[in-house]
């Protein structure tokens, strides 16, 4: 699927549901609402092709979602929807609090400790009961390692700068080792 850096994905379709056109879709947002309230959404197709369509229902199910789109009414049909991600352009996204971030907004920081030591870049953010964690990477005689885990907490997180690229962490006791 193409990563194209101007959207953000907010569901992925993954199988049809039931024979009437309706789809399962997984969420990757905090916000479903904003799927659940639309009438228009973005389609990206696996091929980067954008297409805009008409969305006649959206309701939670599961940890995801059931939809039905217009023109989308049979499971055949459904069946072409596999893999398609809901997205929406970064612009369209609104403005979070002073020190809240966008996960892909995190995805790809260089992360230093306060003395400067290289800990890797951000490659994944794992969502748990009770704080992210970001899951780090860093090379190794040319291979891609996986480096520590980072938890997401005010004890550990220094300063996250997008502009700049970094998130400066203060390592607790026996973190990167």
């Amino acid at each position: 699927m193409s990563d194209d850096p101007r959207y953000v994905i907010r569901a992925v379709v993954r199988a049809p549901h039931g024979i009437a056109g309706m789809v399962r879709a997984s969420l990757n947002t905090d916000f479903p609402e904003r799927l659940t309230e639309a009438r228009r959404v973005c389609l990206r197709w696996p091929d980067g092709r954008l297409e805009e369509r008409g969305l006649r229902s959206a309701a939670p199910y599961k940890n995801g979602l059931l939809l039905k789109f217009e023109g989308i009414d049979d499971r055949d049909a459904a069946e072409t929807l596999r893999e398609v991600e809901l997205v929406a352009p970064f612009e369209e996204l609104p403005k979070l609090p002073e020190g809240e971030y966008y996960w892909h907004q995190l995805r790809g920081l260089r992360v230093v400790t306060t003395e400067g030591e290289e800990v890797g870049v951000i490659a994944d953010i794992l969502r748990t009961g009770s704080n992210d964690v970001y899951v780090t990477e860093k090379l190794v005689r040319g291979r891609r390692r996986e480096g520590p885990l980072i938890p997401a907490i005010p004890d550990v997180v220094e300063r996250v700068d997008p502009e700049e690229g970094v998130m400066v962490i203060r390592p607790l006791p026996g973190l990167l080792d």
